[in-house]
């Protein structure tokens, strides 16, 4: 039984509850629909820097071609941001180049800030925006929100390139790479037919293959595995046959291959992504392999490895007359195959450096002149004149400094790399046991002088000479043609682009030919005053020297060098694979170095 009052304090108490109540809800209400309304708009603003962040990817250095700029890649994130509904002014917008990677090796991915454009494979887009919490509400009560986002894009091209050389491509020489081949193996006499060298120049190897087959799991795995695993895995996954075959097999058993790793013939960028469908050229990774054994076999006193040559098989002019040469090479640092990317690390250094085989060569030439008429019934000829030479192939290398990358529907990659061929050099002499050349003059009594009816007189000429010819180096930056198509046909496998500097060659060899003493040791023959013929038989030993020299150098000394990369001042790089991701897109990424 309620007593009389209470039901009018109970009255009194609602009517003041409910309206505070209805205003609780009502703001509850507003303020629900606010934060809806600010995460549509931070979900708008997520979407407007991702997709700046994306366009302004493909202009940063490791995609954006020759001429990258920041300015560029602002310019492409403000129109796309534009297009996406962005009102404030360019400055709200910040972008900034850096790259993506996991600084710290915890697994976590970080966008780092760089100082240059030359730095970067990534763009991070962040926008700040102050609204109202509430629109309905009075903002002076309940204040505004900073909405923060970023976006951080990751667009890039990682090839696998390599300055080793092929036969095909370079004029090379079979029989000079079966001589080499025998002497690294120690089988005397080794020849690879017509086909097989076919073969081997045009086989590829998936990385996927490689890496099953040795039971790893990534590359980076795989370099320091020893390479005699490497040239088995070979024989087992590239479907070679007969005497390829037979090389790999042999590859695997030579004397020094134990002492070298997998690493010394593929070398990966730090942190370069090269997935399982990356295509290694065989020719390449095989040449790579005979060098890094011949570079263990050299370490005698003289440092060199003997090759067999057969003069009969080599186009020598018969103007040379050279009857035999004694041919050995040393490895200065053999060449590898590289994978990487098109950018440079913090120390302004291009990431993907490639070089190309560092090769002196040691030869000796037997030569003889003809017998020449001076006079009448007077002739001169010159036998057995042994030319010592050495020889600083000059290679060089270079790095893969810029990639335009495939965008839209387009599937092929563009790239440039920059040169450097570096001096060639030829002089009389030898090789000191670390390969450098040792100049040296020819130093010989030589000629033998007949006069009709007479004895002949041998060793009539004293001769001191040096021979020191060189081609010039030079630095230049090329764009290969075509384009890398990034298909690779099911058939025929993946394209290989490549790019020969051959200079002139031994056309383009400053020849200087010195004699520095030059003088008959017989003064007369019969009544006949030998003095006068003293310059007519140094100018045909000059010519003799210069012949020698340039005939070795076009049948013997660029084959050679051609079918291991290089040639007498001249450089050849390839491109094997090219592996292109899908653009990388972290939202709200960590962020590292400071902000421009």
């Amino acid at each position: 039984m309620n007593r009389p009052g209470t039901t009018k304090f109970q009255r009194g108490a609602i009517s003041v509850v409910t309206p505070l109540l209805l205003l609780l809800i009502v703001i509850l209400s507003v303020l629900a629909l606010d934060g809806a309304r600010l995460y549509a708009l931070r979900s708008d603003m997520q979407a407007l820097v991702n997709v700046a962040a994306q366009a302004g990817a493909s202009a940063t250095q490791s995609c954006g071609g020759l001429t990258p700029s920041v300015a560029t890649v602002r310019q492409r994130a403000l129109t796309a941001a534009r297009a996406q509904g962005f009102t404030g002014e360019d400055a709200d917008l910040l972008v900034q180049v850096g790259v993506i990677e996991d600084a710290d090796d915890d697994g976590v991915l970080a966008f780092d800030a760089v100082n240059f454009i030359e730095e970067s494979n990534a763009v991070l887009v962040s926008l700040t925006r102050s609204e109202p919490i509430s629109l309905l509400l009075p903002q002076s009560t309940f204040g505004s929100l900073e909405l923060t986002v970023n976006a951080a894009a990751r667009k890039e091209v990682v090839a696998t390139i390599s300055a080793a050389g092929g036969l095909a491509s370079v004029g090379g020489d079979g029989t000079l790479l079966g001589g080499l081949l025998g002497a690294v193996l120690g089988q005397p006499g080794f020849a690879l037919d017509p086909t097989s060298l076919s073969s081997l120049e045009n086989a590829t190897v998936l990385l996927g293959d490689l890496l099953t087959d040795l039971g790893v799991n990534q590359v980076v795995d795989l370099l320091p595995l020893d390479a005699d695993q490497l040239a088995s895995a070979l024989g087992d996954v590239a479907g070679l046959a007969g005497p390829v075959a037979d090389l790999l097999d042999d590859i695997v058993a030579a004397p020094g291959i134990e002492t070298i790793q997998i690493g010394d013939v593929i070398d990966v960028v730090e942190n370069a992504s090269v997935p399982d469908d990356s295509e290694f050229p065989i020719y390449d990774l095989v040449i790579s392999l005979v060098l890094n054994i011949a570079e263990q076999q050299q370490a005698g006193s003289d440092g060199v490895i003997a090759l067999p040559v057969n003069i009969s098989s080599l186009s020598i002019p018969l103007v040379a007359n050279i009857e035999a040469v004694d041919l050995s090479l040393h490895v200065g640092e053999p060449p590898t195959v590289k994978i990487g990317p098109a950018r440079q690390d913090k120390d302004g250094n291009w990431r993907t450096r490639f070089y190309a085989p560092d090769i002196t060569l040691q030869l000796t030439a037997e030569a003889e002149l003809l017998p020449i008429s001076l006079g009448p019934l007077l002739e001169f000829s010159l036998a057995e004149l042994d030319v010592p030479l050495a020889v600083n192939a000059g290679g060089g290398g270079g790095a893969l400094v810029a990639a335009d990358c495939a965008s839209g529907s387009g599937n092929s990659v563009e790239f440039t790399v920059e040169v450097e061929r570096e001096v060639a050099r030829i002089v009389t002499g030898s090789l000191d046991s670390d390969g450098s050349l040792i100049a040296a003059p020819l130093d010989a009594n030589v000629g033998r002088l007949r006069l009709l009816g007479l004895p002949a007189l041998n060793g009539i000429l004293h001769l001191n000479a040096e021979v020191d010819g060189t081609v010039p180096g030079v630095t230049e930056t090329v764009t290969m043609d075509p384009r890398y198509n990034l298909y690779c046909d099911p058939v025929d496998g993946c394209d290989e682009i490549g790019y020969s500097d051959e200079g002139d060659g031994v056309s383009g060899l400053d020849l200087d030919i010195v004699i520095n003493e030059a003088s008959l040791l017989e003064t007369s023959l019969g009544s006949l005053n030998l003095n006068l013929l003293l310059n007519p038989i140094v100018d045909l030993v000059e010519g003799l020297l210069e012949t020698v020299v340039e005939s070795l150098g076009e049948a013997l000394i660029n084959p050679l060098l051609r079918t291991l990369g290089v040639g007498l001042g001249s450089i050849s790089v390839n491109v094997s694979a090219a592996s292109q991701d899908s653009v990388q897109l972290i939202e709200n990424i960590a962020v590292v170095g400071a902000e421009e």
